[in-house]
């Protein structure tokens, strides 16, 4: 039997892949292995938000790069390393391992050797093909050995996950409320009954899905805990109508909010108002200096700042068209200074009152991968810009192709460290 399907990555864009019964191909890797035709999204090898620095060591930096594995560096990028002993994978047609995608990666501020990341393909639970290997991966030792940490009935497409900074068995995993995307699927069959969201107190042996409210089409795009109240997590996201593109559901959450460690759930879409009807929350971030102020980024690239934990939004002051991706800079004592970029532009900028205003301090590295891409003038679609917890002027940035970059004078210039074309075996 031989089925073709197409699943959702990314936010808009699907991709069809060919999975085959592994007793047709004799050249499987592994007993059980199902066989994938490993072909590329419209931009290939993504790394979305998986990027992530040891918050103790900026030498050390994780990513994930979409069918290819994930990879770690402890020399600042100078040499990586594969790290994909435990993570399941696809047989790759004309030989090799295809992975599904690297949506998040969260390294533990209590214990660095703790690193979990959340890889998400079609909705489903382990008994699904074409869901079983995605879910939460984690691992004990800086990943030299992962195990999935997925309960049995849990949805497997998982595009966020966070850990509690006061307790390294509580994790959060954000997951989407939509039936399978392959061809074929039943799409009656929802695999999320009370919410979007789902805890673990056991370091992911057994998962909880919390009562978030559900609204078909919802997929979980960013969960933050508050660094000094951990029972406050927040957790941005977005909804499409089936077809996707820029069909967005209405009503949708907005930024759901909990102050009981995710027993009971707030939809906080105050200042947001009717542009979720027509656009969705993509990114969040917290400042960890000051976790009352939220960014959220929304559809068209512009973004939201509420000073007040998400009780109520604001346009800013003087917005940027540069700052698609953002983040707050974890150095800085007054919780104020963000540093943002565009997928479309060609500015690194930064905001030193949270978001209301800008300046440029630097420009994207250029590439000639993605050369002739009118939407992509630099060559680099970013996807991610991690910042240093020890110096605010080293950063990296992932993006298309398995790229890194790095920087250490503030993204005045960038040095590119990791690409696809090259990636360790």
């Amino acid at each position: 039997m031989v089925c073709v399907g197409e699943r959702s990555v990314g936010f808009t864009t699907p991709r069809r892949f060919l999975l085959i019964p592994v007793f047709l191909i004799a050249s499987a890797v592994a007993a059980g292995a199902q066989v994938m035709d490993c072909t590329p999204h419209s931009y290939p090898q993504r790394t979305d938000q998986s990027l992530a620095i040891d918050p103790f060591d900026d030498r050390i930096v994780y990513v994930g790069v979409e069918g290819e594995g994930y990879f770690k560096t402890v020399n600042d990028g100078a040499t990586w390393t594969r790290i994909v002993d435990g993570v399941r994978a696809f047989a790759k047609l004309g030989g090799g391992l295809c992975y599904s995608e690297f949506f998040d990666t969260v390294v533990d501020s209590r214990n660095p050797e703790h690193v979990c990341f959340a890889m998400a393909g079609s909705p489903g639970t382990l008994d699904v093909i074409q869901a079983a290997n995605q879910g939460v991966y984690c691992s004990s030792d800086g990943g030299m050995r992962w195990e999935q940490r997925v309960g049995q009935s849990m949805n497997t497409a998982i595009y966020a996950v966070a850990i509690d900074p006061t307790d390294s068995q509580v994790l959060y995993a954000g997951g989407n409320a939509n039936p399978a995307s392959y061809q074929g699927a039943n799409p009656d069959v929802l695999f999320n009954t009370v919410g979007v969201v789902y805890k673990s107190a056991d370091g992911g042996l057994t998962w909880t899905e919390l009562p978030t409210g559900l609204i078909r089409g919802t997929r979980v795009t960013d969960i933050r805990v508050d660094p000094g109240n951990p029972s406050t997590i927040y957790a941005s996201t977005f909804g499409l109508l089936s077809g996707g593109g820029s069909n967005y559901l209405d009503p949708q959450f907005g930024v759901l909010k909990s102050m009981d460690a995710g027993a009971t759930w707030t939809p906080m879409k105050s200042g947001l108002g009717p542009d979720l009807r027509r656009q969705a929350i993509f990114r969040l971030d917290l400042s960890p200096r000051d976790p009352e102020r939220i960014m959220v980024t929304v559809a068209d690239t512009s973004y939201f700042l509420s000073s007040d934990g998400g009780a109520t939004f604001a346009r800013p002051t003087a917005p940027s068209a540069q700052s698609g991706i953002m983040r707050f800079d974890p150095t800085d004592a007054t919780g104020l200074r963000v540093v943002g970029l565009s997928q479309s532009g060609t500015q690194i900028v930064e905001s030193r009152d949270g978001g209301n205003t800008w300046r440029q301090v630097g420009v994207l590295p250029v590439d000639t991968l993605n050369n002739g891409d009118p939407s992509n003038p630099t060559g680099v679609r970013p996807s991610d810009i991690e910042i240093s917890h020890q110096d605010p002027r080293i950063m990296y940035l992932s993006g298309s192709h398995g790229s890194v970059y790095r920087t250490d004078d503030g993204g005045a210039t960038w040095t590119k460290v990791l690409s696809g074309e090259s990636l360790p075996q």
